[in-house]
């Protein structure tokens, strides 16, 4: 562990849940107990919030809630973060999917650690055979199984949790996939007693 005085900083990538609670507790390690601690976050877009509707909740699995959305509200948006506590020790780098590569490099040579919170990338999956020839799946995500290049079902394959999220509709009509341990363990409890190998 470095000492507490040590100057360090921290690139914070994306604009989800999980970078926004990252940039909060670096952001109280920075007021507190490692005061020469600075924080550059790189995002491609404004901050989105989960919103109560009636009965239901819109950007339910990509929108910011409880604590860290009230948290980004207050210290985050474009119209407060200037005059916020927060700005003494982070710097936003608003970017785009097209000038993300140069403002890394403008950017991450003055840092000296970088979090990426940007989602999830599943590895590739191994090497599946049927009759000796390799085995092209696609996941589908209403149901948990897999097909084959022609479509048809692979008997016994299937898959749920992060790498296989449950993909789900709102009553205004948006797609978005069901993450976290909650929305799996119901998306199982759909989908498993329909499995058969």
């Amino acid at each position: 562990m470095k000492p507490t005085d040590t100057r360090e900083t921290i690139a914070v990538i994306g604009a989800s849940h999980s970078a926004i609670l990252v940039l909060r507790n670096l952001y109280n390690l920075a007021s507190t107990s490692h005061p020469n601690m600075r924080i550059k976050w790189f995002t491609r877009h404004p901050l989105r919030y989960a919103e109560e509707r009636d009965g239901w909740i819109f950007r339910d699995n990509t929108g910011l809630k409880g604590d860290v959305a009230v948290w980004a509200k207050e210290n985050l948006e474009e119209d407060v973060l200037p005059s916020s506590e927060v700005s003494k020790y982070l710097e936003k780098v608003s970017t785009t999917r097209e000038k993300e590569q140069d403002d890394y490099k403008k950017h991450l040579p003055q840092c000296t650690m970088a979090v990426q919170a940007i989602g999830f990338k599943k590895n590739e999956v191994p090497l599946l055979t049927k009759g000796g020839k390799r085995l092209e799946t696609e996941f589908d995500p209403l149901t948990g199984g897999f097909r084959d290049e022609e479509g048809e079902e692979v008997r016994g394959l299937f898959g749920a949790g992060i790498a296989w999220p449950n993909r789900v509709k709102d009553p205004e009509g948006n797609v978005e996939y069901a993450v976290g341990l909650a929305k799996f363990m119901s998306f199982l409890k759909e989908v498993v007693p329909k499995w058969k190998s």
